[in-house]
């Protein structure tokens, strides 16, 4: 590529994958000046981050990563994000090269060897996939095109690809996006003829949440994507109505303790990334 900087989103081309992986990102910068720093926010889409060539510190406790080039070119990282109720910070230094694989609900247990709890201890860390996705993944560079990128993540993931039962967790999902995280516990056990004690067991075993943390994550993100898409047509009061919160201040309070800031100071800050909900706070933008 000419110049060696971009950030593009692409989806996948693959039947199987389309209905496990929601799109993909590439970003990359041979810069070794270049510093960019930003926030992204809860998701119910959880992302595996992949960096080639870069050393990654993840600081916990203050929930923010550092990137900076590493001395081994070759140097892999695999980073999986279940971001429930926080911003998380990014700081990248010097040249780096990183791509996100954004799955749907359930979309990464297809690509791992045991339930998601026995990798994950914090909202965001290293994760193993199967052994069949890295002498594939390994392949990727960012001097190749965004197709032969692409292509490479789709042949990575179909070789650690394996069935994944999941379709009471899947019920229960759907209902709570759809119903953007008001419906009641009862009517989960209804939709998915389990009892409440067995769903949240599934529910921590495989989404690392309760149910009510779910459904808290999925009102704030629908809100977040709404709010972002009709930003010239809509207001706050308009966007709280909407997303079924009980008026604008509970919109506001809400969207405060997770950001920091209200809507009204966050919202003209933020970025869409391609044509996806990618959205991240570039600071300094």
């Amino acid at each position: 590529m000419e110049d060696l900087h971009y950030l593009v989103t692409r989806k996948p081309r693959n039947e199987l994958l389309k209905k496990l992986v929601a799109y993909c990102y590439f970003h990359a910068s041979d810069d070794a000046q270049r510093e960019e720093s930003f926030y992204f926010y809860p998701n119910y889409l959880h992302a595996l981050t992949i960096y080639k060539g870069n050393e990654v510190n993840v600081d916990h406790h203050n929930k923010r990563s550092l990137v900076r080039p590493s001395a081994n070119r070759n140097k892999f990282t695999c980073l999986y994000t279940v971001n429930l109720k926080d911003r998380l910070y990014v700081d990248l230094k010097g040249g780096f090269y990183k791509v996100g694989i954004v799955f749907y609900p359930l979309g990464i247990n297809h690509f791992i060897d045991a339930s998601l709890n026995t990798f994950m201890q914090h909202p965001f860390q290293e994760i193993v996939l199967d052994k069949a996705f890295y002498p594939i993944i390994t392949r990727l560079s960012k001097e190749q095109s965004i197709d032969e990128q692409l292509a490479t993540v789709e042949e990575a993931l179909l070789a650690a690809w394996h069935a994944f039962d999941s379709t009471v967790l899947q019920k229960a999902v759907r209902e709570i996006v759809l119903s953007n995280g008001t419906v009641k516990a009862d009517a989960l056990e209804k939709a998915t003829g389990v009892s409440r004690k067995t769903l949240l067991r599934l529910f921590r075993k495989h989404l690392l949440s309760s149910m009510e943390e779910y459904k808290k994550m999925v009102m704030f993100r629908n809100s977040l994507n709404y709010a972002l898409q009709h930003k010239e047509l809509v207001n706050l009061t308009d966007i709280a109505l909407y997303n079924m919160y009980y008026d604008q201040s509970h919109f506001i309070r809400h969207f405060k303790s997770i950001t920091s800031e209200t809507p009204k100071t966050l919202l003209p800050k933020i970025v869409q990334i391609g044509n996806e909900d990618l959205y991240w706070h570039f600071l300094g933008q």
